[in-house]
């Protein structure tokens, strides 16, 4: 970051953010939309059975990225300049320590994980061969979406969302020439995937220290164990927004089959592509204002801290009630992008008209996430994260089709999205009350970083 950042530049952050993390939910629609033309609703059911397992790794890239990012951030808010840069060497030794590990750990036991997450028969054969390219290529997708936060940290945000649009683009021709040309099936998929978040990862490095003073020095690079404690500490918070879908994915999955087969499952993968996609685009505006909430709160400039809050709650809220409409009005339709047969578009177009009403609580919530491990309330935030997929999800997806069927599975999205958005409501009354509102923020600033 050349130049201390304002509250002005709140679009120039926001915005760049929102569709870049966007784009990184393309990468599965992208997939899914060449399975379900090439391979029909079994390919379908099959990505979706397997796609917990390939989204760990970039959730756990973003997790330490972002983590990494906020030690950085803070650090040169408080003017501690050498601090900042152990915190980007550290954050890119754990990078490429994770990314080894991963790709061993998969290799070795992807196919048992697929096996305990419903895969069987048919549905086992298509998930493993595109889980086994996903394994190889695991450092690619870690480093892909891990060097993402930290270009945005730098203020480099339009570079953040240029790596995304070409990855993006070269997923989608890669796509086409490995499945519609080639006839490679799921092996193609993964495999376009997996190069285009290697040509994410080349280009961010590229951008990232593309001149030498930005690059960390080689003692940067050594493990620090209080840096990596705390960028992990904070990780957990986007980690966990980032891959909390792909739990409830694993026990909506269980519940579909329970109660409905392999067609139930297909529709709940088309579901959950726009579901996520929604997600992610609300997800971004709290991603893109953390920055400069984390640089102001490091600055002890909590009144900025609290107009940006403003913005981004006004932000979310607009989006939000656009994408319910959305949801609404397009939902016969948004089966048909992703081939689903007549049964299955049926389904999906139930489950959207259910789904689409949780969008506001669901902008509410993403961004009380960002907020609290940006200004470092990571127990506010991992609350936040964590209480749904380990919770409120696993409760509505039991009690629900108890009474409702495949029905009550829809129904658990706005459920647990009622409840956690209250409780994120009472978590920033207390965060706020604790500062005595915004005037004593203004005069408390130490209070911030508890």
């Amino acid at each position: 970051m050349q130049k201390a950042p304002s509250e002005n530049q709140f679009f120039r952050y926001v915005l760049p953010s929102m569709l870049a993390m966007l784009l990184s939910g393309f990468y599965a629609i992208i997939d899914g939309f060449f399975i379900g033309h090439t391979i029909g609703d079994t390919g379908l059911a099959a990505i979706n059975i397997a796609w917990p397992v390939a989204s760990f790794l970039p959730a756990a890239g973003t997790g330490i990225g972002a983590g990494g990012s906020v030690v950085m951030t803070t650090r040169l808010g408080e003017g501690k300049k050498e601090k900042s840069r152990q915190a980007l060497g550290n954050t890119l030794f754990v990078l490429a320590a994770f990314s080894s590990a991963m790709t061993i750990l998969l290799l070795l036991f992807y196919r048992p994980v697929l096996q305990f997450l419903g895969a069987e028969g048919g549905l086992l054969a298509a998930a493993a061969e595109y889980t086994q390219i996903i394994a190889i290529g695991s450092a690619c997708q870690i480093l892909g979406t891990g060097l993402v936060p930290l270009l945005r940290n730098q203020g480099k945000t339009i570079s953040a969302m240029t790596a995304m649009v070409c990855g993006l683009t070269a997923n989608i021709i890669l796509d086409a020439l490995f499945m519609m040309v080639f006839h490679w099936g799921m092996f193609g998929a993964a495999f376009a995937t997996v190069t285009a978040q290697a040509l994410v990862a080349v280009l961010s490095l590229s951008m990232l220290f593309r001149r030498k003073e930005e690059r960390p020095f080689r003692r940067d690079l050594f493990p620090r164990g209080k840096i990596i404690a705390r960028l992990i500490k904070i990780g957990l918070s986007p980690f966990g927004m980032t891959f909390a879908p792909s739990i409830i994915i694993i026990l909506a999955n269980w519940q579909c089959l329970a109660y409905g087969g392999s067609t139930v499952v297909a529709a709940y993968a088309v579901l959950m592509y726009f579901v996520t996609s929604v997600q992610l685009l609300l997800q971004g505006v709290g991603e893109g204002v953390q920055p400069l909430l984390s640089y102001f709160n490091g600055a002890g400039n909590p009144q900025s801290v609290h107009n940006l809050l403003k913005k981004s709650f006004a932000l979310v809220l607009i989006l939000s009630a656009a994408l319910c409409t959305a949801a609404v009005v397009f939902r016969d339709t948004i089966p048909m992008i992703f081939g689903s047969s007549g049964e299955t578009a049926v389904l999906v177009s139930s489950a959207l008209l259910i789904a689409a009403f949780s969008f506001p609580m669901m902008g509410i919530t993403r961004l009380a996430s960002s907020f609290f491990y940006a200004v470092q309330k990571t127990r506010y935030s991992i609350f936040v994260i964590y209480a749904d997929p380990l919770a409120l999800t696993p409760l509505f997806l039991y009690v629900l089709p108890l009474f409702w069927g495949v029905t009550g599975i829809w129904l658990s999205i706005p459920a647990a999205q009622g409840i956690l958005a209250c409780a994120a409501g009472v978590l920033f009354i207390s965060y706020f009350r604790g500062h005595g509102g915004a005037a004593s923020l203004h005069q408390n600033n130490g209070g911030m970083t508890g």
